[in-house]
């Protein structure tokens, strides 16, 4: 994958994660401890993944030295360990939340990107 397909999937991903924060919105709408609890893990879930998604793109798509991009990655990496961590002290906070939110909001780790690269197998089919 070359920048440019990146930058195409991580569009995609961003329009799937919109419109899952939607979904869980309007699924939760008449629910607040079951929305709350969703917004607590969604949120946390969406910035585990954008530091993930930073740790790949600078370790194979930055034009710097290897020690530079080390250091890069080990910048990213650190804070998706700590998004890791105040994910983990949420869950504990939240084990008397409702489970279908909590689990809404940690579904996106999972499916989001799935769901996005098959939305993405489908671009690719329609512009080559």
């Amino acid at each position: 994958m070359n920048p440019e397909n990146s930058k195409a999937f991580l569009r995609i991903l961003s329009g799937v994660a919109f419109l899952w924060l939607l979904a869980g919105m309007a699924a939760f709408s008449n629910q607040p401890d079951s929305r709350s609890a969703f917004l607590h893990v969604y949120l946390l879930t969406l910035a585990d993944l954008l530091f993930l998604i930073l740790v790949f793109w600078t370790l194979f798509f930055t034009p710097s030295t290897q020690r530079g991009k080390g250091l890069r990655a080990l910048i990213f990496l650190t804070f998706k360990l700590v998004c890791l961590g105040f994910l983990a002290i949420t869950l504990k906070r939240l084990r008397n939340a409702p489970d279908l939110g909590v689990l809404f909001g940690i579904g996106f780790m999972g499916l989001g990107p799935l769901i996005s690269a098959a939305f993405y197998r489908i671009f690719l089919k329609k512009h080559q």
